[in-house]
């Protein structure tokens, strides 16, 4: 498809489609100086958006992935399993023990192959993959430990903030990684991030970070 078809289906602005093309936010190839679409990435994409109330999909964002419902901010775990344990309760409803061990053996197995922190208190627990199956939208959980664990962090220091990381397919896996990784390796968000606490302030301040990052 070509950007002109995409911006007609989706019904965007072929500028907007530019834009998704280049982010990586809707997956495509460049021939020459024109975008190339395939049919089934567009409908991928267009099926794994929420709708607005004006019936346009609402952006790929962090914040969008991020709820109220998935955030503890008094994580108990005294160890690295505990903790990513009660990371995944906060994903997997109670009661489906096979999903919630498959993640947490997919999570264990990332941190054995080497260690999800990002230094500076903080780290992003995800498979090496997407899990087909296991969500059917992005979703970004936001655990925070008061005292902070040992979490293997290069730099030594004790682990207190938690983004657990789960998608359903791959391209969206990559894309909501390498968004949380450019916001939290800004010194300005995690000063930020320390004083917070309030689950919807969490949410606001990652809006606003991914708004600067931008340029809007």
């Amino acid at each position: 498809m070509t950007l002109k078809e995409v911006a007609q289906y989706l019904q965007l602005a072929e500028p907007a489609i530019s834009r998704m093309a280049r982010d990586g936010e809707l997956a495509a190839q460049k021939i020459g100086n024109a975008w190339r679409f395939s049919r089934t990435a567009v409908d991928a994409w267009k099926a794994a958006k929420p709708i607005l109330a004006n019936g346009l999909p609402e952006p790929f964002t962090i914040a969008v992935a991020m709820s109220a419902d998935h955030m503890n901010l008094a994580l108990k775990g005294a160890n690295k399993d505990a903790v990513l344990h009660e990371l995944v309760g906060m994903v997997i409803e109670r009661g489906n023990q096979r999903h919630a061990e498959l993640f947490f053996q997919a999570l264990k197995a990332r941190e054995d192959l080497c260690s999800t922190c990002v230094n500076d208190g903080i780290a992003i627990p995800h498979a090496r993959n997407a899990l087909v199956g296991l969500v059917d939208k992005p979703l970004l959980a936001y655990g925070r430990h008061v005292a902070g664990i040992d979490f293997g962090a290069m730099d030594g220091q004790p682990v207190r903030h938690f983004f657990l990381l789960c998608a359903p397919n791959v391209r969206e896996h990559l894309q909501l990684l390498s968004r949380l990784s450019r916001i939290l390796h800004k010194a300005e968000f995690r000063k930020q991030l320390e004083a917070i606490s309030l689950p919807a302030d969490v949410i606001a301040l990652v809006r606003d970070a991914e708004k600067s990052n931008s340029g809007h």
